[in-house]
């Protein structure tokens, strides 16, 4: 989410530069996509404007599938698609080490499950419309069933349910 970064960057005094569309952003050699969750504070992907291949409706898409198998917030204000100016080899501020802006399609190696590392850089670079909605299926119910057993006892003593603040998918798994 731009308004996160752009805060830090005031913060830091440094210059904070986005764009609206993909079309605007193209007459930048430095503006990169970035995929995060957490209201900006994991960063799941980067990549130079100029090699994405795909539309925003597509990484919108692709931003959801992530959260969905790793935050689960469904929320599409939390997260979000910013196009933003980061030259190449220059980190993007967030949580878990941030992101990392280079000469292709970055995906974070903790925060987004390994095997779909592939599947959204393909996303992004126009070779797929989405990530295969059954191993979006199987990473989910994986991820779920890890939050349960490490949530269900803490939860219940704060008079929670153990998934109290997880929500479908902000773009349904259809297929």
């Amino acid at each position: 989410m731009h308004e996160t970064r752009s805060f830090l960057a005031e913060a830091l005094g440094t210059e904070y530069v986005w764009y609206p569309t993909l079309a605007e952003a193209a007459r930048d050699p430095n503006a990169a996509v970035v995929l995060s969750g957490d209201y900006g504070g994991t960063i799941f992907l980067t990549a130079p404007v100029r090699l994405v291949g795909c539309d925003l409706g597509a990484l919108r898409t692709l931003v959801s599938d992530l959260d969905a198998v790793s935050w689960m917030s469904g929320d599409p204000t939390i997260a979000t698609v910013a196009i933003e100016r980061h030259p190449g080899g220059t980190g993007v501020l967030g949580g878990d080490g941030g992101g990392l802006v280079t000469d292709g399609v970055w995906v974070h190696p903790r925060r987004v499950p390994e095997e779909i590392h592939d599947q959204a850089r393909d996303v992004v670079l126009g070779r797929r419309a989405r990530i295969d909605v059954d191993v979006l299926r199987l990473l989910r119910e994986r991820e779920l069933a890890r939050r349960k057993e490490r949530r269900a006892a803490h939860a219940s003593r704060l008079g929670l349910a153990w998934d109290f603040d997880i929500s479908p998918p902000a773009v349904p798994f259809e297929g």
